[in-house]
């Protein structure tokens, strides 16, 4: 009996010792590996053997750090791979499928393709699927760097007809496969697609509308055509939901030798992934209207935006002083003056689109207002600011060191013009906080635009910004409609104060966020230091120099760190990096977003009239709506992420959540409580 139970025992070992040796995740077929300089490449198969119609292969390249190779179309220079397969037998046809490119420059053309290691599909038909099939390919592919080399490579495989089994290479071309696009827009969330290229004016314009039931997020489109055009900035304008999205493309018309041909447009996006193959012919149509309409309508967005502006808050004082300051002043220097102002606006607006156009260079991610999530800024503003306060008040007048005031470059001796440039630098500056509600169309397109597209979006915010002031720069008379010098001016620069202190106190509230209260008292100790040191006319420049810097070196004291608390004590909100949504409307509960951050006026606005309301208080408790509030004050990656996803580059960000919505319904700036109602009964 023993030896009968050792018998069984030994035979389990050697089934166990076979189903190892032999099962799948040991098998491998490929080719060897075909070297060229910089680069490899080798054909591998997810199946041992098959006796289908169609073999799927793939075709893995490994290429040297920072080298790359070329999509179907490169674009500028270069070439995509070509596969010579006459010498192989029971093959039909070979299709290879493209995976998702990027964008790169090399040698300074624009040109699209992969780095590192990417592996191409191939669609193999065969004649008769009950032989083997040889495959003998010859492959021809560039590779480039600073320089960009020939690689050309000789590859042998031999699959076996019959049932296969998976190799190690199986899981890795499925991957790839699956994002391998589809020609069958059924499938994808896109509800229209529609495509026009029209001739106009020597160029020829690809007119691409698209809508989604879900919405558009970061999208990249690739064009393939028989005629190899080059790499072109898409221009994207979006509707307000981002479920709408239209995007030209501008070619010279002399790229086109025909008017009819074939074309391949591929569509990526965090949401989307789809191929459209079709016929197209170029339509001679007078674009010219239609062609700047969604360009018009951002910039009289933009204009509109930068006029409402001058009425904000932050913003109104600086306008107000300008005025009192040129009354009694002749028409030939009030016209001198406004002009430099609008000077002034204008070039801070191009700063601001530079500063943006390199930070999206360089990855990093842009938001309208983050300058306002930086400490020193603010506190640079808030030492403006308390100096246009304590001038407001008569304790002294802001003049220029004799040193800068008496340069030829200032005006010769006179820093009137001087002071009114960075009048309109500085209104630039704290406008940004107050404008989301009205320029935030026009800063999601300029963000999400072509570089051309954000300097002139930025420009004419600027110009709207400037309006009042170029209108009284062409019509100085009508400054005679303000009346005469005299007591009221006194008392309209005390009601500025007003104003400005309250800007203060603001300013003193964001920086409480990063700093205690005995940051506070430094400030308003060095303030009044400094406010004497300018009302006794002690100009000792070096002194008050040192102040400032003094005041700038109290963030690196321990002292003044602020101590790291909860960010929402309240017992309705959760906090956002604390909660995860998908979880929480899981389990069938709706939720409502708060985006907000101090230094953000149109979300204090939302909170004291509609969030913190007594009417919309008890909806959300009698509702049992779950109150999420994400705090933006400082800079906070996961939200940085999150508002990206939407395509928002700014605050107040409000949102529904629930099972039937999960992506939410994106509220307006500006909130009211019939909205937050009505958006309700749609998510629940």
């Amino acid at each position: 009996m023993d030896k009968v139970i050792k018998v069984i025992n030994l035979l389990k070992i050697v089934i166990i010792l076979a189903l190892g040796l032999f099962s799948t995740a040991g098998y491998s077929l490929s080719s060897d590996w075909a070297i060229s300089e910089k680069s490899k490449v080798r054909l591998i198969s997810p199946m041992t053997s098959s006796n289908n119609n169609q073999l799927i292969l793939a075709l893995e390249y490994e290429l040297e750090e920072e080298w790359k190779t070329y999509w179907k179309s490169p674009g500028g220079g270069g070439f995509p791979q070509k596969i010579i397969w006459n010498n192989s037998s029971n093959v039909k046809d070979i299709k290879i499928l493209w995976p998702e490119p990027i964008e790169f420059e090399i040698l300074g053309l624009k040109s699209i393709g992969y780095k590192d290691k990417v592996i191409f599909p191939l669609i193999v038909d065969l004649e008769d699927n009950q032989k083997q099939t040889n495959l003998n390919l010859n492959i021809n592919y560039l590779v480039c760097k600073d320089v960009c080399i020939p690689g050309s490579a000789d590859i042998f495989l031999n699959i076996p007809s019959g049932d296969g089994e998976y190799t190690d290479y199986f899981f890795e071309i499925e991957k790839v496969l699956s994002t391998t696009l589809n020609n069958n827009i059924d499938f994808t969330p896109i509800s229209n697609f529609s495509f026009k290229a029209i001739e106009n004016n020597n160029s020829v314009i690809f007119d691409i509308e698209i809508s989604t039931t879900s919405f558009f997020d970061d999208p990249k489109i690739f064009i393939h055509t028989p005629f190899g055009l080059p790499v072109v900035d898409p221009i994207n304008n979006y509707s307000l939901d981002f479920q709408k999205l239209n995007t030209s493309l501008y070619y010279s018309a002399d790229q086109f030798n025909e008017k009819k041909f074939p074309i391949e447009i591929f569509f990526y996006d965090n949401n989307h992934s789809f191929k459209v193959e079709k016929s197209v012919e170029i339509e001679n149509v007078d674009k010219n209207i239609s062609i700047n309409t969604s360009l018009i309508y951002l910039l009289l967005i933009s204009l509109l935006g930068g006029f409402i502006l001058n009425l904000m808050p932050c913003v109104f004082p600086v306008l107000s002083l300008k005025l009192l300051s040129v009354i009694n002043t002749e028409d030939k220097k009030i016209k001198s003056s406004f002009f430099i102002t609008v000077l002034g606006i204008i070039a801070s607006f191009l700063i601001l689109g530079a500063f943006f156009v390199i930070l999206k260079q360089i990855n990093i991610s842009i938001s309208w207002g983050m300058q306002f999530q930086e400490p020193y800024f603010l506190m640079f503003i808030l030492i403006i600011i308390s100096m246009f306060f304590l001038n407001t008040l008569g304790l002294f007048q802001i003049n220029l060191p004799s040193f800068l005031s008496s340069s030829k470059i200032l005006n010769s001796g006179n820093n009137f013009y001087t002071k009114n440039f960075f009048n309109g630098f500085f209104a630039t500056l704290l406008a940004t906080p107050c404008s989301a509600p009205y320029l935030g169309t026009a800063v999601t397109a300029a963000f999400t635009q072509s570089t051309t597209y954000l300097f002139l979006i930025f420009c004419f915010m600027g110009i709207g910004m400037s309006l009042p002031y170029l209108i009284i720069a062409f019509f100085p008379g009508l400054i005679s409609f303000l009346p005469r010098s005299g007591k009221w001016m006194i008392y309209f620069k005390y009601f500025l104060s007003i104003l400005l202190f309250i800007t203060i106190v603001w300013l003193l509230s964001i920086l409480n966020n990063y700093f205690n209260y005995f940051f506070i008292v430094t400030f308003t100790v060095l303030l009044i230091l400094i406010s004497a040191i300018l009302k006794f006319r002690i100009y000792q420049i070096p002194i008050i120099i040192s102040l400032i810097i003094i005041f700038f070196l109290t963030p690196y004291l321990n002292s003044f760190q602020k101590i790291n608390e909860e960010n929402y004590k309240s017992n309705n909100w959760f906090d956002f990096n604390s909660k995860s949504i998908p979880e929480i409307i899981a389990n069938n509960e709706i939720v409502f977003l708060d985006i907000t951050a101090d230094w953000c006026i149109t979300c204090k606005f939302n909170k004291i009239n509609v969030l913190n309301s007594k009417t919309v208080s008890d909806f959300f408790d009698s509702q049992e709506v779950t109150l999420i509030k994400a705090d933006w004050t400082q800079p906070n990656q996961k939200i940085n992420k999150f508002l990206k996803k939407y395509n928002k580059f700014g605050i107040p960000f409000n949102a529904f959540y629930s099972s039937k919505f999960p992506e939410g319904i994106v509220m307006n700036e500006i909130l009211t409580e019939k909205q937050i109602f009505e958006t309700y009964n749609k998510v629940k």
